[in-house]
């Protein structure tokens, strides 16, 4: 990764359109025009998710998440099921739960206690949320008239606001990148409606908040080791903090911070290992905290297995796609090039692998080391995908799992896409656009 920093030109010179290391700050020579096509870009984004975040029946990814934040209001406890006296937890029949070995009975012996596979931290933030709610509004989980205003906005707060700061965040990396106005602009538009980043971002789930996280932590890696940006303690603090939520919220996401930290570790140790870490610290540290006490290990359930296996578990005997037994070079070809493929449905991803190519065989490719760790992450979260599930993320109109990698793959391929000049070349990368946009309508 070392060829990020020999990206960057010497002082006073510009390089690829737009990049002034001498100010320390992307240089825009472009017209004012396409500033305001990506700020209406947003509005229509921001219009579609105030809009479109509407009454739906509450799904699995929200359905756990509630039981938990019940159960913490509730019982005081992560644990789903009541304690005696206690009304039964509404959300409870969720598949998406787990027994972990956690409470002493009275003769000494240690049960066996429920509660949800959903890392913890991410219900944290929503049973506080909601506590602020009934409060101000008095509504109340128990009543099932209340659930819908209280899941639209978390809904709203968590994801819909996560999906447009991933927007504004992303349009300036590609000014990092030192894109054109019209590549940024269309790279952008790319981003907002023609990834899954558009559907989930009116769902409750965690992957559009890991999304929005992953490319805060890329942002700040490629303008701090870029030198657009100051090396101040604070933006270290704050690339610590957004690159440790990552794997709270989405664990094996947490590959690209991974791969950003170790890069800012090679260019700035002292200030990484110092305001770097205590920013890592905050969200990492609370999360084992709770993980050891609740489960006993700092570990995810998701890699312990026999938590899965109880003797009245769904995933003991699951059914329709999520019982699926295919080999793993067909499920691996369904995940990105088959029936729920990432680069089937939304083929303008592909300008990421492109870009990764060019950066492999031509080495004064522009930002060529940022390029070739995005690939890794990449090929690293695909193995893990591959090799550690079976049912595509289940029944949804593509590899959910994939959604924080479709900022990733486009940054890759926002130096290509900023080399293009001739008028097929354009209305190539319209096509594919069109049909990643019909994907993600």
């Amino acid at each position: 990764m070392n060829s990020i920093s020999r990206s960057v030109p010497s002082k006073g010179k510009r390089h690829n359109g737009g990049f002034n290391a001498g100010r320390g700050a992307p240089v825009d020579h472009e017209d004012s025009s396409y500033r305001s096509l990506e700020i209406l870009i947003l509005c229509v984004a921001a219009t579609f998710v105030v809009w479109g975040t509407y009454a739906r029946p509450v799904g699995e990814p929200a359905l756990s998440r509630l039981a938990t934040v019940y159960s913490l209001t509730e019982y005081g406890s992560f644990c789903l099921d009541p304690p005696p006296g206690a009304p039964s937890n509404p959300f409870g029949a969720t598949i998406d739960k787990v027994m972990v070995r956690g409470r002493a009975a009275g003769n000494g012996v240690v049960e066996g206690v429920m509660i949800s596979s959903k890392p913890p931290l991410m219900p944290l933030v929503m049973t506080a949320e909601y506590v602020v709610l009934n409060k101000l509004f008095g509504w109340d989980l128990d009543d099932e008239a209340d659930c819908e205003p209280i899941v639209r906005l978390m809904t709203l707060s968590l994801v819909g606001a996560a999906y447009l700061t991933a927007l504004w965040l992303f349009s300036k990396t590609l000014g990092v990148l030192g894109c054109r106005g019209p590549s940024r602009a269309v790279l952008v538009a790319s981003l907002a409606f023609g990834t899954q980043l558009w559907g989930f971002s009116t769902l409750l789930n965690n992957h559009v908040p890991a999304a929005c996280m992953v490319v805060a932590s890329v942002y700040l890696a490629l303008g701090l080791g870029g030198g657009a940006l100051a090396p101040k303690p604070w933006r270290f603090l704050l690339f610590g903090l957004c690159a440790g939520l990552v794997p709270t919220v989405d664990m094996p996401a947490g590959v690209f911070p991974f791969l950003a930290a170790v890069y800012l570790v090679a260019r700035f140790p002292k200030q990484m290992l110092s305001w770097g870490v205590l920013g890592a610290a905050v969200p990492l540290g609370l999360h084992a905290g709770v993980m050891i006490a609740v489960t006993g290990s700092p570990l995810p359930v998701q890699v312990r297995h026999e938590t899965y296996l109880y003797e009245t578990a769904y995933w003991r005997h699951p059914m329709g796609i999520d019982g699926l037994s295919e080999p793993k070079s067909t499920y691996l070809f369904h995940m990105t090039f088959g029936r729920c493929g990432l680069f089937s449905l939304y083929p303008v991803l592909l300008a990421g692998v492109a870009g990764a190519v060019r950066a492999a065989f031509r080495r004064s490719s522009p930002w060529r080391g940022a390029i070739l760790a995005g690939a890794l992450g990449f090929a690293v979260l695909t193995f893990y995908y591959a090799t550690s599930t079976n049912n595509y993320g289940g029944e949804c109109y593509g590899f959910r799992w994939y959604i924080a990698t479709m900022p990733v793959l486009l940054l890759m391929g926002a130096p290509l896409v900023d080399s293009l000049r001739m008028r097929w070349q354009w209305v190539f990368l319209g096509f594919m656009i069109g049909i990643s946009c019909y994907s993600a309508w």
